[in-house]
């Protein structure tokens, strides 16, 4: 793909010069929208950065009008007809509690961002922008029944958001319980919603149930009054994906107890639950309606390492590295582990970020696991060249820290390995992030190409 960035930009200036030569100085009449897109092309309300126009302008050259209805990310409508994503979005249930505006506030500012289809179940952090993935696997050239990898898939959004638009995707991910999650989402994009009304009826049943399958929670975080009754959800038990739901559910109730002190695990779980239950009863009921066919997903817990799949097999890969510099995911996740049965000091050992951490000063910790976090980066994207198509692309997002790496950009480093794996850079977007006070303050949309 060739995007004419230069040639767009000297038509406007070229245009705009000869409006003001006519006219009153600093007046001009075409905006940079009317030069980028036709006038029966509608962008999303909410598309505002520069990386988001970036995105919109390769799905322009990249899709037919038909496809960018049916598959884009950033449009509201072609030529009258609503897209797909826009309606999805109209879909969007409400996913947070109702006291906490300021994430209300969030997900409404970022309608068309986050928090559709499934992907708000379960607030992971440093999950990827859903809506930037889709404008991504939207300009890299995949076609329908092509087959896309994350090899560190985490909650699973490259994998949700292909099958929304009808590519088939295989992730791997070396944590159980970010597998679960993945599972969960996905089935629930074509889950039978018609006994939903029984499971909301069952809450406090089913709470009990999993209660006393619990290895890791604090006890005062199910002290409750009510912790006497009936379990036994033997008919949950036949249906595997709704189950699977249905605990992760449970599992973030486990969390958001923690933080929410005025109320108990046993109070907030049927409130959890239904919000589950809303969103995907508000998607399947939009899938239903436009008919989509969803591409094939499957999630393998195992190491990115050591992909146990075929040479030159996967037509694209689109991943984030682990931000473990930033966010130690084992231990934001350890209540979760520890419920399933998990040794969280086990599973951090085997993890990419996490290990190497050897030495006798803080700093000299610190440089041996970064040291160790680019070799196994470099293991990892020889891997998935080593997996790629020829003319395949690799996308790599991942975000700019220095202050943790000794100065290294980590955006560098990644191409650098990708040059050494035959993986030269085709495209760089820089995304701005915004409202986050850390030391990210933007994210780098890599393209790589396979010789």
């Amino acid at each position: 793909m060739t995007v004419p960035c230069a040639r767009v930009t000297f038509t406007l200036m070229e245009s705009t010069t000869q409006t003001c030569r006519e006219a009153r100085p600093g007046l001009y009449d075409t905006s940079i929208i009317e030069v980028l897109f036709a006038k029966e092309w509608k962008l999303l309300p909410q598309v505002a950065q520069r990386y988001e126009l970036d995105l919109a302008y390769g799905e322009a050259q990249c899709l037919s009008e038909d496809e960018l209805v049916r598959r884009s990310a950033y449009f509201k409508s072609i030529r009258g007809h609503d897209t797909y994503h826009f309606m999805i979005c109209q879909r969007r249930p409400v996913q947070v509690d109702p006291d906490l505006k300021h994430r209300q506030n969030f997900f409404d500012s970022n309608a068309y961002g986050v928090g559709y289809a499934t992907h708000g179940l379960f607030p992971y952090r440093g999950k990827f922008h859903p809506q930037m993935i889709k404008g991504i696997l939207n300009i890299i050239g995949l076609r329908r029944g092509d087959l896309v990898l994350d090899p560190m898939c985490g909650c699973g959004t490259t994998l949700i958001e292909a099958s929304i638009i009808g590519l088939n995707s295989v992730g791997v991910e070396l944590s159980p319980f970010a597998c679960l999650m993945t599972r969960a989402k996905l089935a629930g994009l074509e889950m039978d919603c018609t006994g939903f009304a029984e499971v909301l009826d069952s809450a406090a049943r089913i709470f009990r149930e999993f209660r006393s399958s619990s290895r890791a929670a604090p006890s005062d975080l199910f002290e409750d009054s009510k912790a006497g009754g009936e379990t036994g959800i033997a008919w949950l038990d036949k249906n595997s994906a709704l189950k699977e739901l249905v605990l992760l559910a449970y599992l973030d109730t486990m969390g958001y107890a923690t933080r929410r002190k005025t109320k108990t695990a046993a109070e907030l779980f049927p409130v959890v639950l239904r919000r589950y239950l809303a969103a995907l009863q508000e998607f399947n009921g939009v899938r239903e309606e436009l008919r989509l066919d969803l591409g094939r997903a499957s999630v393998r817990c195992a190491d990115a390492r050591e992909l146990d799949i075929e040479t030159a097999s996967v037509d694209a890969v689109v991943f984030s590295p682990p931000y473990s510099f930033a966010i130690d995911y084992v231990a934001n996740d350890e209540l979760q582990l520890r419920y399933l049965g998990l040794d969280p000091k086990d599973l951090a050992s085997r993890m990419v970020g996490l290990i190497g951490g050897e030495g006798r000063s803080q700093e000299q910790r610190m440089r041996n696991r970064v040291e160790r976090y680019f070799e196994d980066m470099h293991t990892i994207i020889g891997e998935c060249a080593r997996v790629m198509k020829p003319g395949a692309c690799c996308v790599i997002v991942i975000g700019s820290n220095t202050n943790q790496t000794g100065g290294i950009a980590l955006e560098k480093k990644m191409l650098e390995f990708g040059r050494e794996h035959g993986l030269p850079l085709h495209k760089h977007i820089t995304r701005e992030i915004e409202g986050i006070r850390n030391t990210m303050r933007e994210e780098h949309i890599l393209i790589m190409r396979k010789k």
